[in-house]
This record gives structure tokens, sequence and C-alpha cells, in this order.
């Protein structure tokens, strides 16, 4: 038995004619020659009788509509013949079960074939023979060139012809919808959520009940400051707020008070028209105040907070101040951009204080004062006044202010007090900050000069190929990166995102505003090479002068970022690579 089934394991081996089970059973073209083969296998005796190859049918047919030709002969194993459609019988529960019924069944009931009138002499009668199952007939290669398109889950899929076609387009659609938007919603919540574990990990260093951990902040800096925490934050990065909070109030006290006196003594008016009068200096603070003036009117003229006629006489203040103050340098045209992100940051941190104690006000009279969050510890001193601020009372009674944010808030609505506290704040970090960057606005600007001369060598060794495309085209890099170090990307990048920039440089030690700014002016002309290296002379300055960063997101700078952290990681400590 074992060596005929060997055989018969060689006859259908790698046979294109195999008759084949399993997943793909049911399909086949030589039946006839797999079952005389079977018969061959399946019998003791070597005699190829009529009766034995019907006991085989019965065998893998079991219960199915088999017919047998006349004079006991098998249109299965006629020559090409068909069948002929048969009424399906009673399925029974296993073929195999049914093997003995059947054999018993074929063995007695044999009907005679018309198909035959000799044995020379035959004529190809169609007599079908009928399989529940359908596709029995079917050749291999179209089944499994056919897409597979599953049935509903509720109709047998043995009975195809049962199935009820039905349209997939629009389920499909609707499908695709539902998970969009399924997607969308979960990234809003995993964002919220990333922004609440960032709020928490802030909130716990800034509120340290003795000295705040400076280092742990610069850490958790480097990848973005929470919008409500980042005026206290960059205070204390910039070492304008002292990390002892015994000696906060005290300090921020005597800062404000040096910068009214300062004020003070100024003998201009900040009216948008005023003109000094000449005199011994008079004609020099003429001179710088009407720069000045020109310059705040041109100030971020897209944001509707910048065209206050209130925010204008800040930054006029602020600046005018400074120059005073700096006569070695004097006032230098971009200035004046480097004023505004801490004045907007601070302004948006007095309208946070605000908005969370109207919040702690209206829970505290819904929980009969059993109040809610107190973020108090989190706030910078000296902004809430104790009662006595009628602006700020008018403010806390508005039921707008939850919706007051720095696009759409007035300055005019601000109290004398809170004014001067903005622009006090605002002038000493901006101080803070140009003290690391001094050459960059003393006679003739050497600092901007050698950022310039160390961008170009750290191109030459990331791209080479920008570099004799620009030396072709006559390109100098002073042309158009003098103004990305002189007023660091803020013509260049929206200010939301020169804001976020600024707290990876502000955890930088020593600040990024002048070596690290170097690197990540690289990564920001390397992104656009591409584009660069098409160009000629006149369209590669335009393009530079406004290139296509309106649409950029914080995962944008977040990615120059990180650009620039590795570039410099390669080079810093490479031997004379800047030089």
């Amino acid at each position: 038995m074992g060596k005929k089934k060997q055989e018969m394991a060689q006859v259908y081996n790698g046979s294109k004619n195999e008759f084949i089970f399993g997943e793909q059973g049911g399909k086949g073209k030589n039946l006839s020659s797999f079952l005389k083969n079977l018969s061959l296998t399946g019998s003791k005796s070597s005699n190829n009788s009529q009766e034995s190859i019907d006991d085989m049918n019965s065998t893998i047919y079991g219960s199915l509509s088999y017919k047998k030709g006349r004079n006991g002969s098998n249109p299965m194993l006629s020559h090409g013949s068909g069948f002929v459609t048969q009424p399906p019988l009673k399925r029974t529960s296993s073929m195999g079960a049914s093997y003995g019924h059947e054999h018993h069944h074929h063995h007695h009931h044999k009907e005679t074939s018309p198909r035959f009138s000799s044995k020379g002499d035959r004529h190809h009668v169609k007599e079908n023979y009928t399989d529940l199952d359908d596709d029995w007939n079917a050749d291999l290669q179209d089944e499994v060139s056919k897409p597979a398109v599953p049935p509903p889950p509720f109709l047998d899929s043995l009975y195809p012809d049962l199935t009820v076609p039905i349209s997939a387009a629009p389920q499909t659609h609707i499908k695709q919808s539902m998970e969009e938007e399924d997607l969308k919603k979960k990234a809003e919540i995993n964002r919220i959520n990333q922004l609440k574990h960032k709020y928490a990990k802030f909130k716990t260093v800034l509120s340290s009940e003795t000295v705040i951990n400076i280092q742990e902040l610069r850490r958790l800096s480097w990848n973005g400051i929470p919008n409500e925490l980042r005026a206290l934050s960059w205070s204390l990065l910039l070492g304008y707020l002292p990390t002892n909070k015994s000696r906060q109030s005290s300090t921020l006290k005597r800062k404000r008070q040096e910068y009214l006196e300062g004020i003070s003594n100024i003998s201009v008016s900040f009216d948008e028209n005023f003109k000094p009068d000449a005199g011994s200096n008079g004609n020099r603070e003429g001179l710088i105040y009407h720069q000045i003036n020109i310059d705040v009117k041109r100030t971020n003229p897209t944001i509707k907070l910048y065209a206050n006629q209130s925010t204008q006489t800040s930054l006029r203040k602020i600046l005018f101040l400074w120059a005073m103050r700096h006569p070695a340098s004097g006032y230098v045209q971009g200035i004046n951009d480097l004023a505004t992100p801490f004045y907007q940051i601070f302004l948006n941190h007095y309208i946070w204080q605000l908005q969370r104690k109207q919040s702690k006000n209206s829970k505290d009279e819904d929980n009969d004062g059993g109040g809610g969050d107190d973020d108090s510890d989190l706030f910078i001193p000296g902004y809430l006044s104790d009662g006595d601020d009628q602006e700020e009372l008018a403010l806390l009674e508005d039921d707008n202010l939850k919706n007051y944010t720095i696009n759409n808030f007035d300055t005019s609505k601000l109290s004398q007090r809170v004014t001067t506290i903005i622009e006090s704040d605002t002038y000493w970090c901006l101080s803070r900050l140009l003290e690391n960057i001094t050459d960059n606005y003393i006679h003739e600007q050497p600092g901007i000069i050698r950022q310039v001369n160390e961008l170009k060598n750290l191109i030459s060794k990331i791209d080479y190929d920008l570099i004799k495309h620009f030396d072709a085209e006559g390109i100098e890099f002073l042309q158009f990166s003098f103004r990305w170090m002189n007023c660091l990307l803020m013509r260049e990048l929206p200010i939301d995102l020169i804001i976020r920039m600024w707290d990876t440089y502000l955890s930088e030690q020593p600040l990024g505003f002048s070596t690290f700014h170097t690197y990540v002016c690289a990564a920001f002309l390397i992104k656009f090479s591409g584009d660069l290296k098409e160009k000629d002379f006149q369209e590669i300055l335009l393009f530079l002068q406004s290139p296509p960063t309106s649409n950029w997101k914080e995962k944008d700078i977040e990615l120059m970022l990180s650009e620039a952290f590795m570039w410099q990681t390669l080079y810093k400590n490479a031997a004379a690579h800047l030089k």
C-alpha cells in the first residue's frame, strides 16, 4: 500500500493538472486521470473494473449527486464528456461517514449511459454533474488572479448565487472619513495630553518653595516652554529674575523703579509726532528718536497688537531708554524687532494671570469658598494689584476676558501701573539679551561679520555644491545673511515660531543667540538648497529676502533646531572648522 501511494505521489507531484485539495480544493482539470490512479492505489488487486472505480467515486463524493452512465459506465471517466444536471440530494453531515451507504447504492443501481454507441464511436453528449461548490470547473489561475472580495459575514459563502451584490464604494468612503476623523481626534487628544504633561513638569520645577533648579529648567526648556509659563521661565533663564524665591519680589520692585526713574529723566514725551528741541545733545537724541519712531511703525505690521498706539508708545520708551544708556552702540535698526518677543510674552502673562484669577473667583462663588486650582506660585510678582487698580477690576468683570489673547487684546485697556511693569520687564530682558551679542551693534558690527563668515565656512562643509552655485552666480553671503544675524531671523519667520526658537536659545549655555544661531541659519539655508541651486542671481536674492515660511508650523522649527544641534555637535570641537 505504501509503495503504491508513493507511486501516486510520483504521478502527481509537479503536474500542471494536479488535483488540488486544501484551501484551493475543488479545482482541477484531469480528474479522470486522478480517479484512475486513485482506484489503483485503493484496490487490493489489479482488477481495474468499473465497479471498483464506482466505489472510489463514492469515496470521494459521498452523498453528492453523482450520476453513473448506462451499463455501469461512469461519465466522469469518459473522454472529455460533460455532466447532466441532477437535482441535488440532501447533504449529509460528513462525506466520509456516508461511504458505506453510498457504496451500496452505487453498486446496485446502475444506469446505462447513451454516450457510447460503440467503442470507436463516441458522441460528446454533455451530461452535467451537479456540485454544490460553484467553482468546481474553475481554472486555478483565473481564481488566483481574481481580487479577494470577502462576502458579507451574514451570508453563506458556499452559496454565492444567494449573495446580494451591494455597492461598497459609499461604505468605503464613509469608513475612510470616519477613520480620518478618529485619527484627528486621537492626534488632538494626544497633543493636549502632551501639553498637560509638559505643563506639569515645568510646574514641578517652578513651584519650588526655596530655590529653582536652573539646570533642570534649561533641560526642559530646550524642547519648548508652555505659553503660560514662558515669561517666568525666560526671566529666570536670562538671570533677570533670581532663582531664590525669597529675593524675587524685592528684585523686581527695585528694577521696575529704576526703569520708571530712567523714563522720567528723559525730556521726551514719546508722542508719535514729538520732535526733540535742539540743544547740546538735542541733535543726537532727535536723530535717534526719529529713527526709533520710524522703525516702531514698521514693526510687525501684519499683527494687530503692534498697530495699537499704546503698544507703539511702550516700544518707543523701551528702545529710546536703551539707546541713551548704551552710547557705545546707540540704537541700531533691528533692535526694535528683538524687543517684541519680550513685550508679547509679558503681556500674555498678565492676561493669563487675570484669566486665572477670574476663574478662581468664579469657582469660589460656585463652591461657597471651596476654590479651585491655584497657580499663584507660578505668577510673576507684582502684576496683579491688591484691588485698587480700576482698569484691572474692569477687566476681571469683563465676560469676554477668557477669550482674550495676544491677537485680539487692546493694550489701551491696561492701567498705567501694568503698562509700566510690562515695559520694565521687557527693557531689562532685552538688555540681558543684547549684553550677549554686543559686538553685533557696536561700530562696524564685527560680531555680525564674524557670524556671516562662520556661516559660509559651515555651509562649505555641509553642502559644497550650494557654495559652488553661489560662487558661479556671484552671490555673497553678506548680501542675504547680514539681516539673519542682525535680526535673528525675525524678518524671515513668524513671531510665534521665533518665540519657540528662543526657548531653545535661552536654554543653551552660553545663550544661543550667537554661536548656536549660526548653526540654525545653516539649517535654515540648507532647507532650501534644492530650490536655490535652480535659481539665478536675482531669483536667489529675492527668494532669500522673502522665504516661503508663512505656513511653517512648530514642528518645522523643532526639526531645524535638531539639525542645528546635530551640526554643532559634529563641528564645534573640530579643529579650525569655522576658520
